[in-house]
């Protein structure tokens, strides 16, 4: 976890200082980043301790890790991750000022070529008539919130393959920053449900006119859209997570905790499969993403898994 923490404390002061050379009110973003991450720093201590009693059960059951190395280890890996959510928050919200939206144009015609001319979104919405949709949007909303925090302390509290740990941390920085960041700043583009709104037109106007039902999940995603655009407009995003919608964070964290899911139980791929399709097919039907944004987070995602796995076996093999 020490390279984990090095990577966080520099990704945290290269996000600030891009803040401050691209924005008035970088000041305000950093501070509200590290406010919005105090907020939940007892949350995470909490979740932190009881992975920690997990962790000295486990590993003092099967002796693969000295109880100190796990202490140690789940300590830097919440300090790590605190400045790591803290600078993903500030380079989100950063990255209209570098370039501006202009991609969503590019990425709706592209998702209608790769859907033989009909919007994904449509196609998703005739879907929700018999799917639980509104369970659907819990899964999205939470069951993908949890791992996109917490797999650096897990890994560090209940894992003890140095291997598998030092290749899922590769992948977990890449899901963040690469695609969150390096691959977003190259198709700046705010997703089908604030096209119009930035755009003009009414080519997306009938996509929240069409959620059906509108449960207390679907109810939150849609009070959570309007905040952002509130935010992105009205505050300056100087609080908040911002708006990007290529590639897809929700999907590149979701692939890769499948892929983690998977190398410890192999017999869970059907469920890690479902559960990254409810993850696809939620970030297209609710219109946070086109589809080809989480098409191309999954492929990016899976394609250095598979280059990091042959990687280690074939270092493994020659050693």
């Amino acid at each position: 976890m020490n390279q984990f923490l090095k990577i966080s404390l520099s990704y945290f002061a290269i996000a600030s200082l891009v803040a401050f050379i691209f924005r008035d009110n970088a000041a305000q973003a950093v501070s509200g980043a590290m406010e919005l991450m105090g907020g939940a720093s007892a949350l995470l201590f909490f979740m932190t301790f009881t992975f920690v009693c997990l962790g000295l059960i486990g590993n003092a059951i099967l002796q693969t890790k000295a109880p100190r190395d796990t202490v140690v280890d789940a300590f830097k890996a919440t300090i790590a991750t605190a400045f790591f959510q803290a600078a993903f928050m500030i380079s989100k919200t950063t990255m209209p000022y570098i370039i501006p939206f202009y991609a969503d144009p590019f990425f709706a015609r592209i998702d209608e070529f790769l859907h033989l001319g009909t919007a994904p979104w449509v196609i998703a919405h005739d879907w929700g008539r018999f799917l639980p949709t509104d369970k659907l949007a819990g899964v999205y909303l939470y069951g993908w919130m949890w791992p996109a925090i917490l797999l650096p302390i897990t890994l560090a509290t209940l894992d003890s393959n140095p291997d598998r740990v030092r290749r899922m941390m590769l992948l977990y920085v890449s899901a963040w920053i690469v695609v969150g960041n390096i691959m977003a700043l190259s198709g700046m583009s705010a997703g089908p449900i604030f096209y119009d709104r930035l755009y003009g037109g009414d080519q997306f106007a009938l996509l929240p006119a069409s959620f059906a039902p509108i449960g207390p999940n679907m109810e939150a995603i849609r009070s959570t859209q309007e905040s952002l655009w509130i935010t992105y407009v009205d505050l300056d995003q100087v609080n908040g997570t911002g708006i990007s919608a290529f590639p897809s964070v929700h999907l590149s964290v979701a692939t890769l905790t499948a892929i983690y899911v998977y190398e410890r139980w192999r017999y869970t791929l059907p469920i890690v499969l479902v559960g990254v399709a409810a993850i696809l097919y939620m970030s297209v039907y609710t219109g946070y993403h086109y589809a080809v944004d989480g098409y191309v987070s999954i492929a990016f995602i899976l394609g250095l898994w598979l280059y990091l796995r042959r990687r280690d076996q074939s270092a493994v093999q020659y050693a």
